[in-house]
């Protein structure tokens, strides 16, 4: 993906982030009934050993729901979860977390919950055609699962973007974060799709 985007593109990115996330945290609060914020978005430019280094080890093995996501923008979702958080959307069954396909199920659900409602608010705000897939659980290593969804979307460069919303449960971290990761050379796409309509 390009570096050479002007500041008014970076800020319709931004805000495609912002608002994509500040929905899926309204959604959060909906379901467990408690309040939720959302950190502001992390969007940046880092090499993988960077990433590595600042937000998660290449070797914590880690569940990842990845969806695609198809139309005027092209990608990839992942929703990393501490699949003990899915209690806080079931609290009355404290069972739920000792039945391993219960709680695929449920992170799967989560997952496709959460990217649609992200998806959803990027097709409010700038009336764009958008579709998700069925989503897909994986486990495996941290750096496994992201350098694959980078190799998958035709992104082979040592410097990647990072699309992260992270979110807070009342006062108290709550242990996902949301990836997008672009099809290479899609958000120019985007960017001249949105020239043709007038909207930049």
């Amino acid at each position: 993906m390009s570096n050479n985007f002007t500041a008014v593109e970076v800020d319709i990115i931004k805000e495609m982030i912002n608002i994509g996330g500040g929905n899926v945290a309204t959604s959060i609060s909906k379901m467990i009934g408690k309040k939720v914020h959302m950190n502001l978005p992390i969007i940046t430019q880092l090499t993988y050993n960077q990433i590595f280094e600042t937000m998660m080890p290449a070797e914590e093995v880690v569940k990842a729901v990845q969806l695609e996501v198809d139309g005027a923008i092209k990608g990839q979702f992942l929703l990393l979860v501490d699949e003990k958080n899915i209690i806080q959307f079931s609290p009355e069954d404290r069972q739920l977390i000792q039945n391993e396909e219960l709680v695929n199920s449920a992170l799967c659900e989560l997952a496709n919950i959460l990217v649609n409602q992200f998806i959803q608010a990027i097709v409010s705000l700038f009336d764009v055609p958008l579709m998700t897939s069925v989503p897909y659980l994986a486990e495996d290593m941290f750096g496994s699962l992201l350098s694959s969804a980078y190799l998958e979307e035709f992104q082979f460069d040592d410097q990647v973007w990072i699309f992260k919303n992270e979110y807070w449960v009342e006062n108290e971290k709550w242990d996902s974060s949301l990836y997008f990761v672009p099809q290479d050379g899609i958000l120019e796409s985007f960017l001249e799709y949105m020239r043709e309509k007038g909207e930049i």
